[in-house]
């Protein structure tokens, strides 16, 4: 019976503790997807409720890096969001979140379609490796690196 007992409260302490986990990937998932709406609707307002304000923190975009602190990201978006039209930005279905205490890892592909300013658009693909942290007002970004993923050439004969 004891020892029925014992593995039940460790089965107990086990999923309890893999909980907060799953919350705070549940958390770091909604935040991006939230990232990603926001910048279709040129709602740069969201740069500050995701990324951490510490001047230090290093960026690294499609087409710039290293970008030092929060406003040189910030002036990188607002020119995305200007000279374009962001339609449609997301994370694929294999984006993943590793959360170890008061950090998390999150890496996966994300798609992206601008609408030029002549009417052409343009789609494209890349993939992120974002590191977040918990922070007073939650989850915060402190570091990330986008790069596109280039087209493959097709082989002669294909």
């Amino acid at each position: 019976m004891r020892t029925q007992l014992f593995s039940i409260f460790v089965a107990f302490l086990l999923t309890a503790t893999a909980l907060p986990a799953a919350d705070d990937e549940a958390q770091i998932q909604e935040l991006t997807s939230e990232f990603c709406r926001a910048i279709v609707s040129k709602d740069l307002s969201i740069i500050d409720r995701v990324f951490d304000a510490d001047p230090t923190n290093i960026y690294w975009d499609i087409n710039e890096g290293p970008m030092v602190g929060l406003d040189r990201l910030k002036r990188i978006w607002r020119a995305a969001t200007t000279n374009y039209t962001i339609t449609r930005f997301e994370f694929a279905d294999d984006a993943k979140v590793e959360v170890e205490g008061d950090r998390a890892l999150q890496t996966g592909k994300w798609t992206q379609t601008q609408l030029k300013q002549d009417g052409t658009t343009r789609d494209f693909e890349g993939r992120a490796t974002i590191l977040w942290k918990r922070t007073g007002e939650g989850w915060r970004v402190y570091h990330y690196h986008a790069s596109i993923t280039p087209p493959r050439p097709q082989r002669p004969g294909r």
